[in-house]
């Protein structure tokens, strides 16, 4: 059984380990049985190997990929976390870009089941 965990100590291990250490194993543990991403106009409802998979495929075509969490929000309802990301990436041709972005996510029981995000922009936040 998974300790238990805030869904802020959730939000940063997927952001932090999951993707900076591509630890695939926690993301086994941390995502729910589905995940519903909303972005503006469209929502895609992923099951768990499917989310899981996404991970992995993003992560395959990053010679390097970070998260940095610029801002982490916990909401008062246990479940909210909001977090505003810098994410320095390397291309597998060596090729570096630099993105940023906030998502919202929902975290249930210590899994994630909600992820919202209205897109990236390429730059670094001022």
């Amino acid at each position: 059984m998974a300790p238990d965990r805030t869904a802020r100590e959730v939000v940063e291990l997927y952001n932090l380990v999951v993707w900076n250490r591509r630890d695939f194993a926690l993301a086994e543990e941390l995502i729910g049985d589905t995940v519903t991403r909303h972005e503006v106009g469209e929502t895609t409802v992923l099951t768990h190997e499917q989310a899981v998979n996404r991970i992995i495929d993003h992560c395959a075509m990053f010679e390097a990929i970070r998260f940095d969490l610029n801002l982490v929000v916990a909401g008062d309802d246990g479940e909210h976390v909001a977090i505003v990301y810098q994410s320095p990436m390397t291309l597998k041709d060596g090729a570096e870009v630099e993105i940023g972005s906030m998502e919202i996510f929902r975290v249930v029981a210590g899994k994630i089941t909600e992820v919202w995000n209205c897109g990236y922009k390429q730059g670094v936040w001022t």
